[in-house]
């Protein structure tokens, strides 16, 4: 059976062309040789995971038109953005082109035409990518407002915890929805941009803020440093009203290890000293329950001198 020492170089290091290799020499019984992939038509690669997305888009390079980026879904996914389970990127890939130019298509592919200014694509792991403004922008045109806001969240504030940077600013994401005026997607852009905070490290987190938010109470402080009258600090719970000595900590899964759960109850007593109210969330409270949780950050709150009136009405249910 011929070997990868058959191809000629730079041929089987990165995806290629079968027009390209039959044109350096390559014969069709190679190219049908069993180490070859045929991800996409009239491509091949050698090695790669067809089941991990960003190697599937590293599949279809040689098929990639000029001036073409992943987009939507598929450019969310590699930027990791906090998306719903039911908006996860399907196995086809979403490929823009730049209007007027043919949408891609092709088994594989879900192609799109759009107007994509060269500043609107950028590389991201070696791809091209629509820039995160853009790509948000698209999910726009699926998502409801509540999750166009976390994944707003997410962009502007990235995750300290993990080094995960800011993938854009506020300015940059009202830039690219002013310049989608009249598009699919709009409405749901300009309700979100006034709710996006700066703080938020995750898709509950931001949902909690909203939902609270919803039902009339002061809006919190996000992952911020509180600190009792002594000066000690206390901690950086994910929400905060520093004014009203509460605050408000969703306990996601990787609050169960070990160590987490320790600091976690150090943290806790620390504020329960100082005289602060400390309310739990979880999953279950917050898309199953959203009303009686609701409910309960509005009574510690009102225990704290909070005198203000809570509004159930309007608070609808979260998707997970």
């Amino acid at each position: 059976m011929p070997q990868r020492s058959d191809l000629p170089e730079p041929l089987g290091r990165e995806p290629f062309a079968v027009r390209d290799a039959i044109a350096r020499g390559v014969t069709r019984d190679r190219l049908r040789s069993s180490d070859l992939q045929r991800a996409f038509h009239g491509t091949r690669s050698i090695g790669l995971d067809l089941t991990q997305l960003a190697d599937r888009c590293r599949a279809y390079l040689p098929r990639m038109g000029e001036g073409n980026a992943f987009s939507h879904l598929t450019a969310a996914e590699l930027y990791a953005f906090p998306l719903p389970l039911g908006a996860l990127a399907p196995f086809d890939l979403h490929v823009t082109t730049p209007a007027p130019g043919r949408a891609p298509a092709g088994r594989g592919v879900l192609g799109h035409r759009a107007r994509l200014l060269p500043a609107d694509i950028v590389e991201f792991a070696g791809l091209p990518l629509v820039s995160p403004a853009v790509a948000w922008c698209q999910l726009a045109q699926k998502l409801g407002v509540d999750d166009t806001v976390a994944v707003a969240d997410w962009i502007v504030t990235g995750n300290p915890y993990f080094n995960v940077l800011p993938l854009a600013d506020f300015d940059e994401l009202t830039a690219a929805t002013a310049s989608r005026a009249g598009t699919a997607g709009q409405r749901t852009r300009v309700a979100a941009l006034p709710l996006v905070r700066d703080g938020p490290v995750s898709r509950p987190e931001s949902l909690l803020r909203l939902l609270l938010g919803r039902a009339g109470l002061p809006e919190p402080l996000v992952n911020a440093r509180c600190y009792g009258d002594d000066g000690q600090e206390l901690g950086m719970p994910d929400l905060a009203w520093p004014d009203y000595r509460t605050v408000g900590q969703y306990e996601g899964d990787h609050h169960r290890g070990q160590s987490q759960f320790r600091n976690d109850i150090r943290r806790d007593e620390r504020f329960v000293d100082h005289d602060w109210k400390v309310v739990k969330a979880t999953a279950d409270d917050l898309f199953r329950r959203p009303v009686e949780l609701a409910e309960r950050f509005g009574r510690r709150l009102a225990a704290q001198g909070w005198r203000g009136r809570i509004e159930l009405r309007h608070l609808g249910h979260f998707d997970r």
